[in-house]
């Protein structure tokens, strides 16, 4: 507990020894308040999540797809990953605490020209990215999300899609807005 606290305790309690016998309660609000204190500084590190990654970690072109089944992506090249709740070998991200989040992922189309792909939750379609003008064109869509602690995202590319990454042009990001 920092320095700071210990003006609070003075102002709140005045200095030690000048306290009435009368100041019991005062005392029992101060445990319980330096308790919350305590509880909310804990809270606070488990509330710091942001992450933000790209698909390949070379800096030269690279088609994925298209494959012939649904393919997870892994976005390996990792640029922020506060609270490591992004997992760069498998390319899920599990919810370390219940919160709103802000979700986005950006692709470019690569060969043969169709980019479809989505972001899932648990398995279950968030939201999609779709472009078919060609190569080197780019989708990018987000959503805010309420996620429950142990919540998994992650991206898939749907059969017969590819995607390319260059430079971090295809991306996968998110972060906890606020706790609940």
């Amino acid at each position: 507990m920092g320095s700071g606290w210990f003006l609070v305790v003075v102002l709140v309690c005045g200095p030690v020894g000048l306290q009435s016998e009368g100041d019991e309660d005062l005392g029992v609000l101060l445990q319980q308040l330096l308790a919350r204190v305590e509880k909310l500084e804990e809270d606070t590190g488990k509330s710091q999540v942001a992450f933000s990654a790209s698909l390949v970690t070379a800096e030269q072109e690279t088609h994925h797809g298209p494959f012939d089944n649904d393919t997870a992506l892994v976005f390996k090249r990792v640029t922020t990953n506060i609270g490591n709740a992004y997992n760069p070998d498998t390319g899920v991200f599990t919810a370390p605490v219940k919160g709103l989040y802000y979700v986005r992922f950006t692709g470019c189309v690569g060969n043969p020209g169709t980019l479809n792909a989505a972001l899932l939750k648990n398995g279950e379609n968030m939201f999609a990215i779709y472009d078919s003008r060609g190569s080197h064109v780019s989708g990018s869509n987000g959503m805010a999300l309420v996620l429950e602690e142990g919540d998994r995202l992650w991206v898939v590319l749907w059969a017969q899609n590819s995607i390319f990454d260059q430079s971090r042009r295809s991306t996968f990001s998110g972060f906890l807005v606020f706790p609940m």
